[in-house]
This record gives structure tokens, sequence and C-alpha cells, in this order.
């Protein structure tokens, strides 16, 4: 017992010697905190919920499809649509056209001429902005629930399927998971990553995301909490204003999500749209509440940053701590792209994860440079604020 407990203290010496430096303590403690949050995503990711059937879910839910200028893109939604085997749970399908000044209204209505399926074309006149196209499509529905769509995207032809086989009606809001299906790699491998990360919290009782590609909440719900009534005038980041009110006020949340329920839509372009489409997302993390999300932003953002000085000191004075302090990162970054790439089917994704670990610190540094220098964003051709 003796020997024990000189062992444990001697050993307990030489840690305190070894980390006299307390920083190196506090980045300890946050790669550990970080392994912890990817291993419980992981984790929820992978946990498996059972079917509860509603006795009756026909007809019971609108889709609202804002979209501007989205001629070139809109096809692959039409094309799902048309495709599915059962879409008897869908009551309407609302498109609301915000100020589009190509061909993507023209294209719709001559689709909607062509379809069996309950479909209304809705125009923004007075207004602008994909919240106030949201909230116009969901004035304009009656069924008891709803589900935002963004125009860009595409989902398997047992998507509604699945959802009327999943879902219990019980709940207020919903996520749905969505990863990129194209665009530069490495946009892509951050969609999957957030998408395990997302899903797998959510699934555990504690959501942090959600994605405006695929939302399905309840509208008496959504009229009662009047989301968007402070934040019109901000074009985007309709998703998390939505997940933050239907949180603070304490609204039932849950996940459907399976093998055949995911969306996938349409990834960045280059660097410079990866960059622009992460300044938007940054923004969105100025509104009141949801601090659980903040504070895992915190942390992924922090964890990240460090690997750039760490890296440098790996290679101009190795030491064996700097070198398992980045194997402690790179761990858990592996096994979220691994679980994430192999459950969506994109199995050659992971490959990339040691250029993405050493790319991705960089790109965050770019766009805290651009946010301190103010740099204006656009999103769909407008700026984010005094829509």
């Amino acid at each position: 017992m003796v020997c024990k407990c000189c062992i444990f203290g001697f050993n307990w010496c030489w840690l305190i010697v070894y980390f006299q430096n307390h920083k190196m303590v506090i980045i300890y403690c946050l790669f550990i905190l970080y392994l912890c949050l990817m291993f419980i995503s992981i984790i929820g990711f992978l946990r498996t919920t059972k079917a509860l059937k509603s006795e009756d879910s026909d007809a019971f839910i609108t889709l609202i499809i804002p979209y501007r200028n989205e001629e070139y893109r809109i096809q692959n939604l039409l094309t799902s649509l048309e495709i599915q085997k059962d879409i008897s749970s869908v009551s309407k399908i609302i498109f609301v056209d915000d100020h589009s000044t190509d061909s993507t209204r023209k294209n719709i209505n001559n689709w909607i001429l062509k379809q069996d399926l309950n479909c209304e074309s809705l125009f923004l006149d007075k207004y602008h902005g994909k919240k106030r196209a949201i909230d116009l499509g969901v004035q304009n529905s009656t069924s008891e629930f709803v589900m935002i769509m963004d125009a860009d995207i595409s989902f398997k032809d047992v998507f509604f399927t699945s959802i009327k086989k999943n879902i219990d009606l019980s709940y207020d809001l919903y996520l749905t998971a969505v990863v990129e299906n194209n665009g530069i790699v490495w946009s892509r491998i951050l969609s999957y990553s957030i998408s395990v990360i997302s899903i797998g919290m959510a699934n555990l009782g504690i959501p942090i995301l959600a994605n405006g590609a695929g939302l399905i909440f309840r509208r008496k719900s959504y009229n009662e909490l009047m989301p968007f009534y402070s934040n019109f005038n901000i074009s985007s980041g309709d998703d998390m204003y939505l997940l933050n009110s239907f949180l603070s006020n304490k609204k039932s949340i849950k996940t459907l999500f399976n093998s055949n329920l995911f969306i996938q839509t349409q990834g960045s372009r280059d660097l410079q749209d990866m960059v622009e489409r992460s300044l938007r997302w940054s923004g969105k993390m100025k509104m009141k509440g949801l601090i659980t999300t903040k504070l895992v932003g915190l942390l992924v953002v922090i964890c990240n940053l460090l690997i750039i000085p760490l890296t440098a000191l790996s290679i101009f004075k190795f030491e064996w701590l700097f070198f398992l302090l980045l194997l402690l990162k790179l761990l858990p970054d592996l096994l979220v792209l691994i679980t994430g790439s192999f459950f969506y089917k994109e199995n050659k994704l992971w490959k990339y994860s040691l250029p993405m670990f050493l790319l991705y610190p960089l790109i965050l540094i770019l766009i805290i440079l651009l946010q301190v220098t103010k740099y204006k964003v656009k999103w769909k051709e407008r700026d984010l604020l005094n829509i």
C-alpha cells in the first residue's frame, strides 16, 4: 500500500513539474473535453430508436419551399418529389418566390401543371427574405405540421415513406440530417462531421444545431412562438432562430433519422464560397440563447486553432507531449469522419482527414480575420442585415 502511494505521489509530482506551465494543463483538459464531445456525438449518432407509427399519418404535413434564383439548382428537388413511392403524408406543396430575377418561378409553375400533387405557387410582394417566405407559406397552410425545404436539395425515393413510418406526431420540432453531395471535398468533410455531431447530440436530448434544408415543426407551435418576429431583418439563420425559439420555450424536439431519411444538398463550389458560408454560420451565434451550442462551438474553435502552434512545436522542438496532444485531437476527428462517411456511403472522404486536420485551422484564422475586418458577407445577392 505504501509503495503504491509513493509511486502515485512520485508520478503526481512529476506531472506537476512537467506541467509547470499551467497553459499546458489547460490545453490538455480542453483536448480531453473535445475527445469526450466527439465520442458522445458518435454514440448518439449510432443510437437507434424504435419507430413509432402514427395512427393517422396521411396528409399531415405541408411542404414549404422558399426560393430565390434557383433556376439551375432546383431540378434535383423537383425530381426527388416526382419519384416518391408514397407521398400521401404530404397534403400540399407551397413554393414561395422571394423576388427571383431568373426563370425559377416560371419553371416551377410549368412543373406544377404536370403534377397530380396539390401545389401552390406564391410570391413575396411587399416583403423580402427567406424568413418572410417561410412565414407566408406557414400562414397559407392548414395541416398540423409544416416542413421547410431548401430549393437545392435531393433525397431518396422512400424519404416520405420513412417519415410516415417513423414520425409519431407528438413532438413540436423534428430535426433531419443534411449532408453535401457535391462541391469541394473540404466542405463535404465539414458537412459530414457536423451531421454526426448535431444528430448525435440531438439523439441524446441535447440539440445544438438545426439545418433549414429540412425542418419539420408543428404549425400551431410556430404561430404561438413567432420565432422570426424580432429578426425578419436578418436574411439568414432561419434554422437556428427556430431551434432557439423552440428550445427556450421548452417545446419538445426529436430527430427523424435513419439510412433512408436524410437530405443531400449542394456544397460549396470553391474555398471562397466555403469561407463565406462559414462566416454566415458564425454570424448566427450572435443571437441570444443557445448557450450549449456556443460553448460547444467555442471548444471546437479553440481546439482547432491550437493545432497550429502544437504542429510548429512538434516540428521545431519535438516533445512527445506535443505529439500526443495532436493525436488526441486527430483521433476523434478521424472517428467522426469515418462514422459519417461510412453511414452516408461516401467511404473515400476519410482519406482526406489529415489534410483537413491541418487546413481547417487555417480556414478558421481566415474567418476570424474577416470578421475582425468586418468583411461584408452577402446571401442571395443581398446583405445579411436590413432586408
